[in-house]
């Protein structure tokens, strides 16, 4: 087995999270679970912590199909597709996806109450499958309220999810009880979504409809353990309490094999920088 040794860059004092770096997974794996009616794509802003003043970017996919649904980051998939193509042509290295995507893949029942999700783990260390709820939201909606989103005539509603307050923006134009992540149960498709903090928001930039399979992959390269939703959220809360002391503890202890550098350019003791934290609030609180 070859040594190797990975080199992060990194801001610290107050620390980047681009210490969360993004591997790309091969896609050549993969079987046809659904075939999706629509397609809804949505610019999502979010923030580790509210306190954080920049937003990471991602674009996400929501497919709907007559028996599930699957959200998952284009820009994720665009890098794994290229990745599979790539090492298809006889490369020995691949791209991995550039910027903050966000890691969440999930996919869930059109009528149910759970969903199973993946989270990929910071250098592919692992990918945390597992099952969780999706409880029903307690809408109360605000009729005197509009706005238009891509030309469609949206009402507003608040609700209470997962420890946090919601605002949602939906149309009856399109009587489709969904939206990204978990939220749905409106009389229309959601198009904006934000929580009280502003932390994460959601916002529909394109509406189609569609006939494209939804896929389920088997990732090659994955290092796929199965999990509770629980040990999920404990996993996320020690990355961010040590992002460096967690990539060295799965690397079975080795700090030889990272190489930390600052954006200038100057190596950072790898001690030092496995004190630093990321500070973390989770999407759902509760």
């Amino acid at each position: 087995m070859k040594h190797f040794i990975l080199t992060i860059i990194c801001t610290f004092m107050c620390m980047s999270a681009s210490a969360y770096d993004t591997w790309s997974q091969l896609i050549d794996q993969a079987t046809p679970v659904d075939t999706a009616r629509y397609k809804v794509t949505y610019a999502l802003k979010y923030k580790y912590h509210p306190k954080i003043q920049d937003y990471y970017d991602d674009t996400r996919v929501v497919q709907i199909g007559k028996n599930c649904i699957k959200d998952y980051s284009d820009i994720i998939q665009h890098y794994d597709s290229l990745a599979t193509e790539q090492i298809r042509r006889g490369a020995d290295s691949y791209s991995n996806a550039s910027g903050m995507p966000w890691l969440i893949e999930l996919v869930r029942q059109t009528r149910g109450t759970s969903a199973s999700l993946r989270l990929r783990l910071s250098l592919n260390v692992n990918t945390l499958v597992y099952a969780d709820s999706v409880p029903a939201i307690n809408w109360t909606f605000l009729p005197e309220e509009s706005t238009s989103i891509l030309g469609y005539e949206c009402s507003k509603a608040t609700g209470e999810f997962a420890g946090r307050t919601y605002t949602a923006w939906f149309t009856s134009e399109l009587p489709l009880p969904y939206g990204p992540y978990k939220f749905g149960g409106l009389p229309g498709l959601i198009l904006k979504i934000e929580d009280a903090e502003q932390q994460f928001i959601w916002e529909a930039v394109g509406f189609e409809r569609s006939n494209e399979p939804i896929m389920k992959y088997q990732y090659r390269n994955a290092n796929e353990k199965n999990c509770s939703a629980e040990e999920a959220a404990k996993t996320l809360v020690r990355y961010f309490k040590s992002p460096v002391g967690f990539d060295i503890a799965s690397m079975g202890g080795d700090a030889s094999r990272l190489h930390i550098v600052g954006k200038d350019g100057k190596d950072i003791d790898i001690a030092k920088a496995a004190q630093q934290s990321i500070p973390y609030k989770p999407l759902e609180i509760k």
